[in-house]
């Protein structure tokens, strides 16, 4: 049996009072569901994108480990591929509005339990002039509204 591949995206700036400290046991999931994992740590911006970008197919399985801003990066990374592995988040940003919408548990091994579980779900992905996004796109006059 090959083993499956995780990559995990990992923004160390997202969530900046966050212990990284439950990542470690969230891996420890991931890797006793019989994944074996590379982490790979942001280091600029757009740096989630194109390491998703570049690196991406070579995975069963992409997960964010950030905020919304990352998930969005990781997508946009995805969406330049034809076949895509399956995406996963481990939410670690200040406020994750879009992890909550979906009911993804804010604690990084619960959540890390749901991606091995294996129960991929669609995601609706929105492209406005060749910016993709999953949440929220604003624009114009009234863009801190949403804020």
């Amino acid at each position: 049996m090959t083993q499956k591949k995780l990559l995990m995206i990992v923004n160390p700036t997202a969530g900046k009072a966050k212990s990284r400290s439950p990542l470690f046991d969230a891996a420890a999931v991931l890797s006793q569901a019989g994944y074996l994992l590379s982490i790979h740590n942001t280091a600029f911006p757009g740096d989630a994108a194109q390491t998703t970008a570049a690196l991406g197919r070579e995975y069963d399985v992409v997960v964010a480990v950030g905020g919304d801003g990352t998930l969005n990066q990781v997508v946009s990374g995805l969406m330049t591929m034809k076949e895509r592995p399956l995406l996963g988040y481990l939410a670690q940003g200040s406020t994750n509005d879009f992890a909550a919408s979906l009911q993804i548990p804010s604690n990084p091994v619960a959540a890390a339990a749901l991606i091995a579980k294996g129960t991929p779900q669609k995601l609706d992905i929105g492209c406005w002039n060749s910016r993709y996004f999953v949440y929220v796109a604003s624009f114009g006059a009234f863009t801190q509204t949403s804020y």
